[in-house]
């Protein structure tokens, strides 16, 4: 019996890295884009014949930010920040790049703080 629980800990731990006291371990295997630090990165491929950088593009692509980061288990904090265009490898397309401030669901003792989508579009980042 204590060998079961001591593996159902050890899975649990690495499902769950922050609860080990390794968040950044976690939000950079919560996400997809790369991670820096505490920080949750999301790209965004758009067509560039078509791309506008006007500020109501960049929030639609902030929301979107902010939403994955919930989905994958992770809490955002604050503001969204642009982090700039590369062009992408089609030669047709520029890939856009977005961070945010993160903290793990797992570990997080105050939800009430999460940014959420409806904040990033009402806030008119």
């Amino acid at each position: 019996m204590a060998a079961a629980k001591k593996t159902a800990s050890s899975a649990r731990a690495k499902q769950h890295p922050a609860k080990a006291g390794e968040p950044e371990v976690e939000v950079d295997e919560r996400t997809a884009d790369g991670a820096e630090g505490m920080s949750f990165v999301k790209e965004f491929v758009v067509l560039a014949s078509q791309w506008t950088d006007e500020d109501d593009a960049h929030d639609a692509n902030k929301a979107g930010t902010v939403n994955e980061a919930i989905q994958r288990g992770l809490h955002p904090r604050g503001d969204v920040s642009f982090d700039g265009s590369v062009e992408h490898r089609d030669g047709k397309s520029l890939t856009l790049t977005y961070s945010v401030e993160t903290v793990p669901a797992s570990v997080d003792h105050n939800p009430a703080d999460t940014t959420t989508p409806r904040d990033v579009i009402e806030g008119g980042d």
